[in-house]
């Protein structure tokens, strides 16, 4: 028999604060920069009221296998299967092959419930952005539902054989958890935020105050403070956490330990937060909390492509009014029928339906996976355009021996890949220059200088300010070796470098290497675009637009970045700075394509083509002028190195 839970208003109440945090977090709020907290709410609101039902249940010896998994379907699925098939068809209709592809992969792994695993496994530099993935949202969902496989099993076991350890089960493994997961981010943060070992703490939290020996406040004075304490300590961490805060792990028991002091003082008496916690805006969006979490985030990756030059408060006002829209209509026809309407929606109709709907899923999830998205929609030459967002990047720059990935750890760059001859040459930071490296090497080579490569996925060459643990080795392997070997050139940069800190940094870096004899190349940023320059291309050529310069398409971060660094570096007797925008683009307009052949396959990175057409500039400029000591010519700042540089 089930024992189904009263309701708690103040819960709703929780719930609202926690899915509008993330709604509106996704939708660009700056000012709310922690708002992503808000699952780690939910997910100890969850382990509350599950666990107290499960408790109940097995101590009454009527616990249900079937039964607890009917009452999952019902809250679940219809909804899931609703939104899932919906955005479905929004990615069939909206995005080209690639996208598609990875969708319908994607797509597969969340109906099985194991949607955080594949986002885990696709964590990747070079790998498809979030604003990219429609279902990123479900790795919630999957970590939810793997802990309901387990828990009931682990609670039945205990209630055999150990009646008397369920406290000391619940908190045993809440605590390995949670040390667990501090432990494991700092080497590999995929895992501690996507995978189940690492963030069942959480749920646990709520089913160790769901434990019926816990003792609840009996006054209402006691009750409305841990419940005043609670929402602050949530609504500090939505205002004060941001998303490169070390988090989850202790961290994340800000917004946890919040929801269980709220939980806690709302369960047993009525106080003033506990009633503002029930009104009727909070117990409304409390009530659609979980359509609302379903709808809004593809909302939010369909809408960049269709509207890329949507003002953010419109984007914002827009998305969170759209994805209320469509989670109310979730809730109150897909929802709130099945789980209300059990004479109409049998178990045998609630088994058989989800079953269904999964297969219909998974074979739409394998046809896109198998096609590799429905190519023959497109013309052969759009195909022929898109296939480079597939590029095999990784060889380009030399991943895994001289380029450093975090998905392919290691402390410092492989023997080979540094230079053991003068005069040398040297590449240091992120992919933006370690790309250059199919160039700059024959090049140098040919000039008889050694090239070598110390580079990493997103190390900014700084060494005294803190980025990952894998960057943070590298940049001072890298400063250390650099001013022990004392290479005759260092190239650095094609980062949109903006911070003050950063421009201190370097100017500091800057002098100890010139006062050790190194000349040292700073390049602007790469061109950058607000989506896979292949896309641009292909939606371009869908339209008919002739165009194959970047022309609006780079992004203002790419322009105010170069002018910025141009401003503070252009006059550094230290450091030779190279603008990429204004010497190998004419008038600031990069070309796309050579001879059809698109320059990047992805946001800011270069294809061979797009290696040998900058590259091939970069090294003409280097070898050339800035050998002679020419750092400026024609208007050209000093210290920059000219627009007109030779044809390769």
């Amino acid at each position: 028999m089930h024992h189904p839970l009263r309701y708690r208003a103040h819960i709703d109440g929780l719930r609202a604060i926690a899915v509008l945090g993330v709604v509106l977090f996704h939708f660009g709020a700056h000012w709310l920069p922690g708002g992503f907290i808000g699952v780690d709410v939910f997910f100890v609101i969850s382990g509350f009221l599950i666990a107290k039902s499960l408790y109940a249940e097995v101590d009454a010896g009527s616990f249900s296998i079937l039964g607890f998994y009917e009452r999952r379907m019902r809250r679940i699925a219809p909804a899931f299967f609703a939104v899932t098939a919906a955005t479905s068809l929004c990615a069939f209709l909206i995005f080209f092959p690639n996208p598609l592809m990875t969708y319908g992969r994607s797509l597969i792994w969340a109906v099985l419930a194991f949607g955080n695993v594949y986002f885990y496994l696709r964590t990747d530099y070079f790998g498809p952005s979030a604003e990219e993935t429609p279902l990123l949202h479900y790795w919630s969902l999957g970590v939810e539902e793997q802990f309901y496989f387990l828990f009931p099993g682990l609670l039945l076991f205990i209630a055999r054989f150990a009646p008397k350890a369920r406290a000391k089960l619940v908190l045993g493994l809440l605590a390995v958890s949670l040390i667990a997961c501090e432990i494991v981010r700092p080497f590999n943060p995929a895992a501690a935020f996507y995978l189940l070992p690492f963030r069942a703490f959480e749920l646990l939290i709520g089913a160790a105050l769901a434990l019926p020996g816990v003792r609840f406040p009996e006054s209402a004075k006691a009750g409305g403070t841990a419940m005043a304490a609670g929402l602050a300590l949530i609504l500090a961490g939505m205002l004060l956490i941001t998303e490169h805060a070390p988090f989850p792990g202790v961290l994340a028991l800000v917004p946890c330990l919040g929801a269980a002091l709220a939980i806690w003082g709302g369960e047993r008496v009525m106080s003033l937060p506990a009633r503002l916690m029930g009104v009727a805006p909070l117990v409304f969006f409390g009530a659609i909390s979980y359509s609302l979490y379903l709808v809004h985030w593809p909302i939010v990756v369909f809408a960049r492509p269709l509207l890329p030059n949507l003002p953010a408060p419109a984007f914002l006002l827009g998305g969170v009014a759209l994805s209320t829209l469509l989670g109310w209509l979730s809730w109150r026809f897909v929802e709130q029928p099945v789980r209300q309407n059990r004479a109409r929606f049998s178990r045998r109709w609630v088994f058989g339906g989800t079953a269904v709907g999964g297969a219909l899923l998974i074979a739409f999830g394998t046809a896109a996976s198998d096609t590799r998205g429905f190519p023959g929609r497109l013309a052969p030459e759009i195909q022929r355009v898109l296939s480079y967002t597939r590029y095999p990047f990784r060889e380009v720059v030399r991943d895994g021996t001289c380029f450093i990935n975090g998905n392919r750890p290691r402390e410092a760059p492989a023997p080979e890949c540094l230079p053991q001859t003068h005069p040398s040459l040297v590449l240091w930071g992120s992919s933006h220059v370690a790309q250059f490296i199919g160039s700059l090497e024959p090049i140098g080579k040919a000039h008889g200088y050694a090239v070598g490569q110390m580079t990493g996925a997103a190390c900014l060459p700084l060494v005294d300010v803190p980025s990952s643990p894998m960057c943070d080795k590298l940049n001072r392997f890298a400063f250390d070796w650099l001013l022990a070997h004392k290479p005759n050139i260092l190239v650095i940069g094609g980062d949109t470098l903006v911070s003050k800190d950063h421009f201190r940094q370097l100017d500091a870096q800057l002098a100890q290497l010139h006062a050790a004899g190194i000349r040292v190349i700073l390049l602007g940023p790469v061109p950058q675009f607000s989506r896979p320059a292949p896309e641009i291309l292909a939606e371009r050529m869908y339209r008919n637009e002739p165009s194959r310069l970047a022309d609006d398409d780079l992004t203002e971060g790419t322009h105010r970045a170069d002018r910025l660094m141009r401003e503070h570096f252009a006059g550094n007797p230290n450091v030779t700075f190279v603008s990429i925008l204004n010497s190998m683009c004419p008038e600031g307009n990069c070309p796309m394509t050579v001879d059809g052949v698109p320059l990047q396959f992805d946001l800011s990175h270069f294809t061979r083509a797009g290696v040998a057409y900058y590259g091939d500039r970069l090294g003409a400029l280097i070898f050339g002028e800035i050998s002679a000591g020419e750092t400026s010519a024609d208007n050209t700042p000093p210290g920059e190195a000219s627009a007109g540089a030779p044809a390769p």
